[in-house]
């Protein structure tokens, strides 16, 4: 008889006992990524969160928010978190300076941001004696500003108190606030200001050229010793992509990107609509040695870079061209 109740209360403890084993396998290993901001930027990672994606490669993903693009870089230059998100200048820039990581995934490939001025404001040109403010002097916000500047006959130092602040949201602050005349903007955030009365002076893509944004990139020790974990990300990020793109899908993903941005539905649809049309998402991830080069050169030119080194030296596509490949069988 007291066999038996032991038994049974083993029996009736096994499913109790068993879950936290359950719970540490579905747990995943842990990848942490720091991002400048909860933006268009960084979508495809925020479907791949939500539909459940990078579970389904075994992590256990979470964003840390840096506020800046060159302090993720940093961040992950230092090895407090493995992988980030930064403008694809600042990334160069850090690398050219010594920084031990690599661009390994194209995130944003197009520019979507707009430039948006105060109520009344009509072009750019009428920005001459006003102050305007970018994400920094070397941002990729700048460089925007600087080409669209010259375009309408500015000088963009000389003619416009130039004022800086890193991230789209503190961005948005201040020419609410009255503190700028005008500011780089990220889509959904620019379509917000718009509606509210701003003036659109118009998008930043058509100045640049092919120009890579935003990238993800990697600590290079760190990556010697987890390619699992950068393919599962890779996977995830791009099955992202391919989800997001289907017109079928575009309701549900930018009802995510309004949530996690803490935007409108509406604007978040508009993001989609010009996120499609100037095809700022790459489904395998890639950026050509073409590419690359325009943007270090720009740099160069600049005087922000001092060596034109070859592409290899920046971004290492090892991964994404095996995460693609194993897609593709």
């Amino acid at each position: 008889m007291k066999n038996t109740i032991v038994c049974l209360a083993l029996a009736l403890l096994g499913p109790l006992a068993a879950p936290p084993a359950a719970f540490a396998q579905s747990a995943g290993t842990p990848l942490s990524a720091v991002v400048i901001s909860v933006t268009v930027s960084i979508w495809p990672a925020i479907v791949a969160d939500k539909k459940g994606y990078f579970k389904e490669e075994g992590l256990d993903f979470d964003l840390i928010n840096s506020g800046a693009s060159t302090r993720s870089v940093q961040q992950v230059a230092a090895g407090s978190a493995p992988i980030g998100s930064s403008s694809m200048v600042d990334t160069m820039r850090a690398i050219d300076k010594g920084a031990k990581v690599k661009v390994f995934l194209n995130s944003l490939a197009v520019g979507t941001h707009s430039l948006i001025g105060a109520k009344g404001l009509k072009s750019v040109a009428e920005l001459k004696g006003k102050r305007v403010m970018t994400g920094g002097a070397g941002d990729i916000t700048n460089l925007w500003w600087i080409a669209m500047a010259k375009a309408n006959g500015l000088d963009p130092q000389k003619d416009v108190d130039l004022l800086f602040s890193g991230a789209t949201s503190a961005r948005l602050a201040a020419l609410v606030a009255g503190a700028v005349d005008a500011t780089m903007l990220s889509t959904p955030q620019s379509f917000q200001a718009a509606q509210n009365g701003y003036a659109d002076l118009g998008p930043v893509a058509p100045f640049l050229g092919e120009f890579p944004m935003m990238i993800w990139h990697v600590n290079d020790d760190w990556a010697k010793g987890h390619e699992k974990e950068l393919l599962a990300f890779i996977r995830a990020h791009n099955k992202a992509v391919r989800y997001m793109s289907i017109p079928a899908n575009r309701q549900e993903v930018s009802q995510m990107l309004a949530d996690a941005s803490k935007s409108s539905l509406d604007d978040a649809l508009k993001t989609w609509d010009v996120c499609m049309q100037v095809k700022a998402f790459v489904a395998d991830g890639g950026i050509s040695d073409a590419a690359t080069e325009r943007v270090r050169d720009t740099l160069v030119e600049s005087g922000d870079i001092k060596v034109a080194a070859p592409p290899a030296a920046y971004v290492d596509l090892r991964f994404a061209k095996s995460a693609a490949g194993a897609a593709g069988k």
